[in-house]
């Protein structure tokens, strides 16, 4: 058997302040029990066994960081883009774009209330 790779396991988003990042996400994507639920740390499974964390840091993690310019982005695969953008901007999240049509699917990108970027993916045709 040739090795291969699977899948992302888990993206990690490091808070300023988690006790306000987490009740934002459990509310925008509907997450109840984490996998992980540790001091500094709590995971969640999201649809078909990917990750995501959110990770308390030091204020010296973010010293000089420009969370609009981050080279590394991800996107979250949703059945419906329309009612995840306004969920997210009843929670306060700031839109930059969306949802527009890509290359068959749609795209949409939030900042979240401490200025991370993330994207919400549609494929069309996905409902």
């Amino acid at each position: 058997m040739h090795p291969k790779v699977n899948r992302i396991n888990v993206v990690f988003l490091y808070a300023q302040d988690l006790a306000k990042l987490r009740p934002f996400y459990e509310k925008a994507f509907d997450l109840t029990e984490p996998l992980v639920d540790a001091k500094w740390w709590v995971e969640y499974g999201l649809g078909d066994g990917s990750h995501l964390a959110l990770h308390q840091a030091d204020a010296a993690h973010f010293e000089g960081a420009n969370r609009l310019k981050n080279t590394v982005k991800f996107s979250v695969d949703v059945s419906d883009i329309e009612h995840f953008i306004k969920k997210l901007t009843n929670l306060g999240a700031v839109f930059h774009y969306g949802p527009r049509l890509e290359y068959g699917f749609y795209l949409a990108e939030f900042e979240d209330p401490e200025g991370n970027c993330v994207r919400l993916y549609q494929k069309v045709g996905n409902k």
